[in-house]
């Protein structure tokens, strides 16, 4: 089945019964305060009426002059020949004024949904939006925002970074990974260095897939963004050692560093205490490896396009010596022949990543050979572009990557490849800014760029670098969709959130730096998931609020990491998308 943008829903949302804003209660209260304490029953369901015809407005948070995405105005009622007002929160001027677009995705747990366009707001300030008498949170605009929003997705880099690599959050940590005993395959008990690189997300392993992952996340945005290469390759550097380590020798590739019972059973901790644990599986913790039994060519596929595209910065002996390590983790792939089976991060395809990896050497080397073995393996990943919602780049599905790269719009001047292969690139590339499209006009009438699911912030980022991307090889449809994604990320959410955690965004991380009193100002969060997924986590606890439906469900929890853990593989997408819309 292929999803092209005019054949609507991917899916229908639970409807719920209608909910009455807060405000609107407010009213309620207010107006019970000053009239009789009897009321007719007329005067009762008036009052009720109005209450519940309340529109809400959802706007993003931040944003760029000119730049800034549509809002979302949800209601119970009908919101036809309804109108807004923008105005400057500085002096009250009305900068703009319009209809209401009507909507017809899921507004729920509204029954109708209409967009506010904000392209009047093209000077630095702070504005609302005002419909019905209803006044939306302030957005504030200015020059270089966006570099603000990738800024902070940063933070979870510096305080992840694990072993000797210098952290604003901890000191030292896992140093016994000097000397990590091989737990599995026929290397079993050798003595590896695996120390450094980045513990995953608000536990303490390390994997290398979401290390290569985010490593070459960053190395794109890092090619994207001027401005900031600086602090993107100082990141992404952190990934390029550790990577470098996994693969210390001949048929030895490092997939997993720590046990994972020993890891989730000591709940939040300071990560410098474990190598004093009495629990040997922490005070001394094992790597596991690939092997045949294992699988894990999406893991070495991926790890080899990180490399590629870390040589793509270093001078000649260097890049050499990088290109070399990256064609060894890209034999194992191939050699493998199947996807990793763990515990944590399991995946059903490996072809997306081997055309990551080929396409990026390609890039870096300029063989023609590896273009098209790129070619043949993106095809392959995605039914030539049939099955377009699989160009993505969430690290489940990365074909987006590939076809970018050979269509030549991954990075600022790049060259595409020649004609045979850009052509097909490009056309599949355009396929997956399609289907994500469709996702954001059908999901839901707020915009997301994914569906609703464990870690629905992370997809909906990718699918909105996939848009940015698409846009970049000509498809129009793409950047309406691709504004709406990043208003979504920003506060278009039944919610108001932004999905990072700052002020008027999320307040409550689910990470061991609670366990030491800090904060990760800038990381990224798992977001609204379903209910179910997280009562399978919680113990079946969790019932529905205002703004909730069973198939998304979001509270500000320090205590859920189904919907509040930070980690590489969240904040590493959310780089890419604002690296991709930033201005240079």
């Amino acid at each position: 089945m292929r999803i092209d943008a005019e054949e609507g829903s991917m899916g229908s949302m639970t409807r719920r019964l209608p909910t009455t804003s807060v405000l609107g209660l407010v009213l309620l209260v207010l107006v019970g305060c000053t009239e009789p304490a009897q009321r007719t029953s007329v005067e009762t369901e008036a009052v009720e009426a109005a209450a519940a015809a309340s529109p809400v407005i959802r706007v993003p948070l931040v944003a760029e002059p000119g730049e800034v995405p549509p809002a979302v105005v949800a209601a119970d009622t009908s919101l036809a020949d309804t109108t807004y007002t923008v105005v400057d929160v500085n002096g009250g001027a009305v900068v703009g004024t319009g209809s209401l677009e009507l909507l017809t995705g899921p507004a729920n747990p509204w029954d109708h949904a209409a967009l506010a366009d904000l392209s009047a707001i093209t000077e630095p300030g702070v504005y609302r939006v005002v419909v019905d008498g209803e006044t939306s949170s302030v957005i504030e605009v200015g020059d270089h925002l966006y570099r603000g929003v990738l800024g902070g997705t940063l933070a979870i880099f510096d305080a992840n970074a694990d072993g000797d690599e210098p952290s604003g959050w901890h000191e030292p940590s896992h140093l016994h990974d000097r000397r990590s005993r091989i737990a599995n395959g026929p290397h079993r008990g050798e003595r590896i260095d695996v120390e450094g690189g980045w513990m995953d997300a608000g536990d303490q392993l390390k994997f290398t897939g979401t290390t290569a992952y985010a490593t070459l996340m960053l190395e794109i945005a890092a090619a994207n963004q001027p401005a900031q290469v600086a602090a993107l390759t100082e990141s992404a550097s952190i990934g390029v050692r550790w990577l470098r380590k996994a693969h210390p020798r001949r048929e030895v590739f490092v997939a997993q560093v720590g046990h994972t019972d020993a890891d989730h059973n000591a709940g939040f901790r300071d990560p410098t205490v474990d190598d004093e644990s009495d629990d040997p599986r922490r005070s001394r913790r094992p790597s596991y490896v690939l092997t045949p039994r294992t699988g894990g060519s999406d893991v070495a596929a991926i790890t080899a396009a990180a490399l590629a595209n870390a040589a793509m910065r270093l001078g000649p002996e260097r890049r050499s010596r990088l290109v070399g390590r990256a064609r060894a983790w890209l034999a194992e792939a191939v050699a493998l022949g199947g996807v990793w089976r763990n515990c944590c991060y399991q995946q059903d395809s490996w072809r997306d990543d081997v055309a990551v990896a080929r396409a990026a050497l390609w890039r870096v080397t300029g063989r023609r050979s590896d273009a098209d073995a790129a070619l043949a393996s993106l095809r392959r990943a995605t039914a030539n572009g049939e099955m377009n919602w699989l160009v993505g780049a969430d690290s489940y599905e990365m074909s987006a990557i590939a076809a970018a790269e050979l269509c030549g719009v991954l990075r600022p001047g790049d060259a595409p490849a020649r004609a045979a292969v850009r052509r097909p690139a490009c056309r599949i590339l355009r396929a997956g800014g399609e289907a994500w499209a469709a996702v954001v006009a059908s999901e839901t009438a707020f915009g997301r760029a994914g569906w609703a699911q464990w870690g629905s912030v992370r997809q909906s980022e990718s699918g909105a670098s996939v848009l940015a991307l698409a846009a970049r090889a000509g498809l129009d449809t793409a950047q309406d969709a691709l504004d709406r994604a990043t208003g979504w990320f920003l506060g278009v959410n039944p919610w108001g959130l932004r999905w990072q955690v700052v002020a008027g965004g999320v307040e409550n991380p689910y990470h061991w730096v609670q366990a030491v009193g800090l904060d990760l100002p800038g990381a990224v969060v798992g977001g609204p998931a379903p209910l179910a997924d997280i009562n399978d986590n919680r113990g079946a606890d969790l019932v529905l609020g205002e703004f909730d439906t069973p198939r998304q469900t979001y509270r500000d929890l320090a205590d859920d990491y189904v919907m509040n853990e930070v980690g590489i593989g969240y904040s590493a997408p959310a780089a890419l998308h604002f690296a991709l819309i930033s201005p240079d």
